[in-house]
């Protein structure tokens, strides 16, 4: 009976450390975006970068930050609390591992001779220690999803039962995004030069990882309305309906490089993969909670977890709005991908400002617990003030991609649109640093476990 009374606590420890190595990447990646932001304000981006190149390594490494290992970790952080036996205790290798992998891509920030490679979805430097680095921390990911964690349990959980198969079918989706990645990489012809090269290594995994980003937001969503409601949103049979929907397209991404058809493929599965079934998702959300509006406990519309669930819905409403009106390469389209992955982060957020008093680790005071409130919507209004300022700047043919003496602002509608962005990216750094400050002192207060 020993070994089963330490499973709750080793799920725990595994998720924690999960959540610890997502928290730091978002915190580093935090101070590149604050740093790039002001950088993109006229009149400063000269100052601040005056090396087109560093701009550009500095931006490389906060994206793969900000997208690849916050939001995979977080996920990996969510995975480990569902219930399910695990053989062996591979997960702090894995954690140690991909620590290491992220140190190494992170550190070619500053080997001058990386040459940076504008590649979409996971932008490359073009050194050895980035692809070590970036290749080991996605191996490293992987490895913590071959879990038995994968197969359905009526085991209890942290997690309730609506949103479990949304976290299974995010590591699936993980899973065959690397495996996509794998299919690119041994089928790359020969002779390509390092934009043709890291665009087609990327493009198809990249696209993949964008379905496992959303079905753990949509996992996230669940368990937030779970506490908002006191009971599970859907039931469990529905959830696994519409999880496996938006999962399918993924399994076909290995079959579509290896046959060699049309980048365009990926686009289109994601297009409309994605939008259908988180609409519904949406609307089956929005319908609980009119319906429990007469039963709500006082005080849950004032609680992270539905302020977080809220403010990650509307801001990916408006990304869709914003992926709509895409027509060009200019910030429009930065517009559109900023509110997309700032709705997975603010649900991110509420989880984890949710979870830290189950994990152990409680706010200390009622002035930080109603400070975690309010810090998704702040957190939120910033990035999706920063997405509407780059939608501007976009509709006014601001170009995409250009930092430091490469951005040249040719109309007030650029001015305006990139000032705006400006301070809603300073917005959402002051969400982010409120965030860290919460997670910082929720670990301080942290509850020593009972002997």
């Amino acid at each position: 009976m020993a070994p089963e009374s330490r499973k709750p606590d080793l799920a725990s420890t595994d998720a924690g450390r999960w959540f610890a190595v997502a928290v730091g990447s978002i915190a580093v990646a935090g101070s590149f975006a604050l740093y790039l932001a002001a950088a993109r304000i006229p009149g400063l981006e000269t100052l601040l970068i005056p090396d087109p190149k560093f701009g550009w390594r500095a931006l490389i490494v906060h994206v793969n930050l900000a997208l690849g290992v916050w939001f995979s970790a977080f996920t990996a952080g969510l995975f480990c609390l569902l219930p399910g036996v695990r053989q062996v205790r591979i997960t702090p290798l894995a954690q140690l591992l991909a620590v290491a992998g992220v140190i190494a891509f992170s550190a070619t920030l500053f080997v001058e001779s990386a040459e940076p490679v504008r590649s979409n979805y996971v932008p490359a430097l073009d050194h050895w220690l980035f692809l070590l680095g970036i290749g080991l921390f996605g191996a490293s990911l992987g490895l913590g999803f071959l879990d038995a964690r994968l197969v359905r349990s009526a085991q209890p959980s942290q997690i309730p039962a609506d949103a479990r198969p949304g976290l299974r079918a995010a590591a699936v989706a993980y899973l065959a995004a690397m495996a996509t990645f794998g299919a690119a990489w041994a089928t790359q012809p020969d002779g390509l030069l390092p934009l043709a090269y890291y665009e087609r290594l990327f493009w198809g995994g990249g696209h993949l990882l964008q379905f496992a980003n959303v079905l753990a937001m949509v996992a996230a969503w669940l368990f937030l309305l779970s506490k908002t409601l006191g009971r599970p949103v859907l039931q469990p049979g529905l959830s696994a309906i519409l999880m496996t929907l938006l999962l399918l397209p993924c399994l076909s991404g290995p079959v579509v490089v290896l046959a060699d058809l049309s980048p365009q493929v990926f686009t289109e599965l994601m297009r409309w993969g994605i939008f259908p079934v988180v609409s519904v998702f949406i609307v089956l959300c929005a319908h609980a909670i009119w319906r429990a509006r007469g039963s709500l406990a006082k005080g849950s519309l004032r609680s992270a977890a539905f302020v977080g669930f809220v403010t990650s819905a509307c801001m990916t409403v408006a990304g869709f709005i914003l992926g709509s009106l895409i027509r060009d390469n200019n910030t429009l389209v930065p517009g559109h991908y900023h509110m997309s992955i700032g709705a997975v982060t603010a649900a991110f957020m509420a989880v984890l400002l949710v979870l830290l008093e189950p994990l152990g680790a409680p706010l200390p005071s009622a002035r930080l617990r109603s400070l975690a409130v309010w810090q998704p919507l702040l957190f939120g209004g910033g990035q999706a003030v920063m997405a509407i300022g780059f939608a501007i700047a976009g509709v006014a043919g601001a170009e995409r991609k250009a930092y430091g003496s490469e951005q040249v602002v040719r109309s007030t509608g650029e001015w305006i649109g990139l000032s705006i962005m400006g301070l809603g990216g300073v917005l959402a750094s002051v969400g982010g640093v409120i965030f860290l400050v919460l997670v910082a002192k929720a670990y301080l207060n942290r509850r020593k476990p009972a002997h």
